[in-house]
C-alpha cells in the first residue's frame, strides 16, 4: 500500500467525526500533487448556499482573496454536469459553458483578482457529490498546466472516499453536535447503525439497527452476523467490510448508497473502514466497519444508480451498463463512446465479472430486477 496515499485516505475519514479536520486533508492532497490551494464544498444548487465549505492553502491571503470573489465563478450552474470521480481541467468548463467560455471567465474577478494575482494556470476540479438539490466538489488551484495522467488518476482515486465521508458527514450533521464519533453518540442517532467484524458478525448495534433487525424488512441477524434481505446488497456490504479492513485505498466507490431492497421502509446503506480508528473512537478491537443504514427519504435511486452502487463500478463502467439498458449494441456503445469495439467488449467484460451477467440481455435483465422504490434524504 502507498503510505502517503493511505495517509491522505485515512485523514479524509477523519473528518467523519469532524469538519474542521479538512483542511489537514487538503493539504496532504495540495503536498502530495504540488497544488496551490484546494477547496471542497458542498452546495445548494436552489440558494447557492454551503453546508460544506473548507479551504487548505498555505498563503492566509491568497486564502481571504478567494472567499472575496468565489461567489464570482461563472459555471456554478454547469457543476452538475460533472460526472463523478472523473476529474478535469478549467477547459472542460469552458467547454460546457459554450464557444466563449474561457473568455467570460478570463474577464470576471476571481480570474483578474486571484488566478491572475497568485499565479494560477489551472485547477482540477471534480464532482464528489450529486444529488438533486445537492451537489458537491474538490478544486484543486494549481500553479502549472497538469498533464500528467497520473495526477487525475490520483485524484479521481480520491473521489469515492470524499464522497464517503461527505455523505456519512451529512447524515451525522444535525446530531452529533461537537462531539466524535463514539459509541454513545451513534447509540443516539436516528439513523440505524451497525458496527461489524470484517466476517459481518455484529460488534454493536444502535436502537434504530436494533429496530431494523426487529423488523426485518431489509436486514436481519444470523448467527450473529448481519444478513440483508437483498442478496447482492448483502454481498456488496460484505465486500466492502472486507476490502476496507485490507486495504482503505482500493475500497474506493464500493459500499457508498448500496441499496438495500424494495421495502415498507426503503433504505440505502453506507460502509465506513474503522480498522485505522478504533483506537480513538471507543470501538471494540475487532471492529471493521460502522454501517450507516439511511433512513427512507424523497429520491428515488434509479436502477443504474443501484447496480453502479452493489457492484462499485467505475464511472466508465456505469455509462456502459446505462447505454446497455437502453438497448444499444456493443458496436453502437463503440460509436456513441468514440472508441473501438475491443475496447466496449474489455468494459462490458469488466462489468460482467464485478455483476455475474453472463451477456447483455442477463445484464439488462439485472437493471429490471434492480429497479426497487428506495429513498432516501438528499
Amino acid at each position: 500500500m502507498d503510505q502517503k496515499l493511505s495517509e491522505i485516505i485515512g485523514a479524509i475519514y477523519d473528518c467523519v467525526a469532524s469538519e474542521a479536520s479538512w483542511p489537514e486533508a487538503m493539504r496532504l492532497i495540495n503536498q502530495r500533487i504540488d497544488g496551490f490551494l484546494t477547496t471542497i464544498a458542498v452546495f445548494d444548487t436552489q440558494t447557492r448556499s454551503a453546508s460544506l465549505a473548507q479551504i487548505a492553502c498555505d498563503d492566509e491571503e491568497a486564502i481571504r482573496t478567494l472567499m472575496q470573489y468565489a461567489k464570482d465563478v461563472p459555471f456554478f450552474h454547469l457543476l452538475h454536469r460533472m460526472e463523478l470521480d472523473e476529474p478535469d481541467t478549467l477547459e472542460r468548463m469552458f467547454a460546457l459553458y459554450g464557444p466563449d467560455g474561457e473568455e467570460v471567465w478570463q474577464r470576471g474577478d476571481l480570474y483578474r483578482n486571484f488566478h491572475s494575482r497568485y499565479g494560477v494556470l489551472n485547477s482540477i476540479d471534480m464532482a464528489i457529490l450529486k444529488r438533486p438539490r445537492r451537489v458537491g466538489t474538490i478544486n484543486i488551484s494549481v500553479r502549472y498546466q497538469p498533464k500528467d495522467p497520473e495526477i487525475f488518476h490520483l485524484v479521481g482515486l480520491l473521489g469515492p472516499h470524499i464522497r464517503r465521508a461527505v455523505t456519512i458527514h451529512d447524515m451525522l450533521e444535525t446530531e452529533r453536535g461537537q462531539t466524535a464519533v463514539l459509541r454513545q453518540v451513534i447509540n443516539a442517532l436516528d439513523h440505524a447503525v451497525f458496527i461489524v467484524a470484517d466476517d459481518m458478525s455484529i460488534v454493536f448495534a444502535n436502537e434504530a439497527a436494533e429496530a431494523r433487525l426487529r423488523e426485518q424488512k431489509v436486514v436481519r441477524a444470523h448467527a450473529g452476523r448481519l444478513v440483508c434481505a437483498h442478496d447482492h446488497a448483502g454481498s456488496a456490504l460484505a465486500a466492502a467490510v472486507a476490502l476496507g479492513a485490507r486495504d482503505e485505498i482500493r475500497l474506493g466507490a464500493a459500499g457508498i448508497d448500496v441499496p438495500l431492497g424494495s421495502s415498507e421502509r426503503p433504505a440505502v446503506a453506507h460502509v465506513l473502514p474503522l480498522q485505522r480508528r478504533r483506537q480513538g473512537g471507543g470501538y471494540e478491537g475487532n471492529a471493521a466497519a460502522a454501517i450507516f443504514v439511511a433512513a427512507a427519504g424523497t429520491v428515488v435511486q434509479t436502477a443504474l444508480e443501484a447496480v453502479a452502487a452493489l457492484f462499485a463500478l467505475t464511472p466508465a463502467e456505469r455509462r456502459v451498463v446505462g447505454y446497455v439498458a437502453e438497448g444499444l449494441t456493443r458496436n453502437q456503445i463503440a460509436e456513441v463512446q468514440g472508441v473501438t469495439d475491443g475496447t466496449v467488449k474489455s468494459q462490458l467484460g469488466a462489468v460482467y465479472d464485478k455483476t455475474g451477467a453472463s451477456d447483455q440481455r442477463s445484464l439488462q435483465q439485472l437493471i429490471r430486477e434492480l429497479t426497487p422504490p428506495i429513498q432516501r434524504h438528499i
